[in-house]
Protein backbone atom coordinates (compact mmCIF):
# COMPACT_ATOMS: atom_id res chain seq x y z
CA UNK A 1 0.00 0.00 0.00
CA UNK A 2 1.44 3.73 -1.10
CA UNK A 3 1.19 6.29 0.90
CA UNK A 4 -1.55 8.11 -1.49
CA UNK A 5 -3.80 4.92 -1.38
CA UNK A 6 -2.95 5.20 2.70
CA UNK A 7 -4.08 9.00 2.61
CA UNK A 8 -6.71 8.23 0.00
CA UNK A 9 -8.66 5.77 2.65
CA UNK A 10 -7.95 7.69 5.46
CA UNK A 11 -9.92 10.46 3.88
CA UNK A 12 -12.98 8.44 3.29
CA UNK A 13 -13.28 7.40 6.38
CA UNK A 14 -13.37 10.64 7.60
CA UNK A 15 -15.78 11.71 5.66
CA UNK A 16 -18.05 8.74 5.95
CA UNK A 17 -17.45 9.80 10.26
CA UNK A 18 -18.27 13.42 9.79
CA UNK A 19 -21.36 12.48 7.45
CA UNK A 20 -22.50 10.45 10.53
CA UNK A 21 -22.09 12.70 12.88
CA UNK A 22 -23.88 15.45 11.15
CA UNK A 23 -26.76 13.47 10.55
CA UNK A 24 -26.74 12.58 14.60
CA UNK A 25 -26.38 15.58 15.57
CA UNK A 26 -29.63 17.04 13.22
CA UNK A 27 -31.25 14.05 14.05
CA UNK A 28 -30.91 14.59 18.01
CA UNK A 29 -31.60 18.29 17.10
CA UNK A 30 -35.19 17.80 16.14
CA UNK A 31 -38.33 19.42 17.75
CA UNK A 32 -40.05 17.05 19.98
CA UNK A 33 -44.36 16.19 18.55
CA UNK A 34 -46.63 18.86 19.75
CA UNK A 35 -49.25 17.77 22.07
CA UNK A 36 -52.85 18.31 21.87
CA UNK A 37 -54.83 18.87 24.71
CA UNK A 38 -54.87 22.04 26.74
CA UNK A 39 -51.98 23.31 29.17
CA UNK A 40 -52.11 21.96 32.57
CA UNK A 41 -50.48 24.34 35.29
CA UNK A 42 -47.68 22.87 37.49
CA UNK A 43 -50.00 22.11 40.82
CA UNK A 44 -52.38 20.17 38.58
CA UNK A 45 -49.53 17.92 36.71
CA UNK A 46 -50.45 14.45 38.33
CA UNK A 47 -46.71 11.82 39.13
CA UNK A 48 -47.16 8.02 38.95
CA UNK A 49 -44.99 5.68 39.44
CA UNK A 50 -44.03 3.15 37.20
CA UNK A 51 -46.66 0.39 37.93
CA UNK A 52 -49.97 2.79 37.71
CA UNK A 53 -50.27 3.03 34.06
CA UNK A 54 -49.84 0.65 31.05
CA UNK A 55 -48.24 2.34 28.18
CA UNK A 56 -51.66 2.32 26.41
CA UNK A 57 -52.59 4.95 28.77
CA UNK A 58 -50.49 7.72 28.45
CA UNK A 59 -48.15 9.28 25.14
CA UNK A 60 -44.59 10.23 25.97
CA UNK A 61 -44.14 13.93 25.52
CA UNK A 62 -40.44 14.66 26.72
CA UNK A 63 -37.58 12.73 29.17
CA UNK A 64 -37.42 15.72 30.86
CA UNK A 65 -33.49 17.75 30.80
CA UNK A 66 -32.00 14.76 29.05
CA UNK A 67 -33.79 15.32 25.51
CA UNK A 68 -31.51 18.37 25.52
CA UNK A 69 -27.81 18.61 23.91
CA UNK A 70 -27.18 20.78 27.45
CA UNK A 71 -27.38 17.69 29.74
CA UNK A 72 -23.98 16.86 27.97
CA UNK A 73 -22.71 19.77 30.50
CA UNK A 74 -25.03 20.40 33.06
CA UNK A 75 -27.88 19.32 34.55
CA UNK A 76 -29.87 20.86 36.87
CA UNK A 77 -29.55 20.60 40.60
CA UNK A 78 -32.06 21.28 43.92
CA UNK A 79 -31.34 21.14 47.34
CA UNK A 80 -34.54 19.35 48.38
CA UNK A 81 -36.50 16.61 46.49
CA UNK A 82 -39.65 18.97 46.83
CA UNK A 83 -37.74 21.60 44.81
CA UNK A 84 -36.52 19.00 42.30
CA UNK A 85 -40.16 17.90 41.83
CA UNK A 86 -41.79 21.39 41.54
CA UNK A 87 -39.06 22.10 38.73
CA UNK A 88 -40.03 18.83 36.94
CA UNK A 89 -43.44 19.87 37.64
CA UNK A 90 -43.12 23.34 35.53
CA UNK A 91 -41.19 21.97 32.90
CA UNK A 92 -43.58 19.24 32.14
CA UNK A 93 -46.67 22.04 31.91
CA UNK A 94 -44.43 23.92 29.74
CA UNK A 95 -43.47 20.84 27.17
CA UNK A 96 -47.86 20.21 27.60
CA UNK A 97 -47.69 17.18 29.65
CA UNK A 98 -50.44 16.40 32.54
CA UNK A 99 -48.25 14.07 34.59
CA UNK A 100 -45.05 12.79 35.23
CA UNK A 101 -43.94 9.30 35.27
CA UNK A 102 -40.84 8.04 37.12
CA UNK A 103 -39.78 11.10 38.74
CA UNK A 104 -36.53 10.90 40.68
CA UNK A 105 -34.44 12.51 42.92
CA UNK A 106 -30.93 11.13 43.19
CA UNK A 107 -27.37 13.10 45.26
CA UNK A 108 -24.88 14.01 43.20
CA UNK A 109 -22.78 15.16 45.58
CA UNK A 110 -18.81 14.01 45.28
CA UNK A 111 -17.82 14.24 48.99
CA UNK A 112 -19.35 13.50 52.45
CA UNK A 113 -21.11 16.31 53.88
CA UNK A 114 -21.11 18.67 50.87
CA UNK A 115 -24.81 19.28 50.63
CA UNK A 116 -27.31 17.65 49.08
CA UNK A 117 -26.89 18.22 45.50
CA UNK A 118 -29.90 16.53 43.79
CA UNK A 119 -30.17 15.64 40.14
CA UNK A 120 -33.84 14.99 39.17
CA UNK A 121 -35.31 13.51 36.17
CA UNK A 122 -38.60 12.14 35.17
CA UNK A 123 -40.65 11.70 32.05
CA UNK A 124 -43.60 13.82 30.65
CA UNK A 125 -46.66 12.58 29.80
CA UNK A 126 -49.87 13.38 28.60
CA UNK A 127 -52.80 10.66 30.29
CA UNK A 128 -55.20 9.82 27.99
Amino acid sequence: MTIRTAIQSLTRILGWAALGALLLTVGCASKPKAVEGPKVAPSEIAVYESTELLHSQYVLVQHLWVDSWRSNWTFPRFSTEAEGLDAMKRAASDAGANALLHAICVDGALKAGQGAQLYCYGDAIRVN
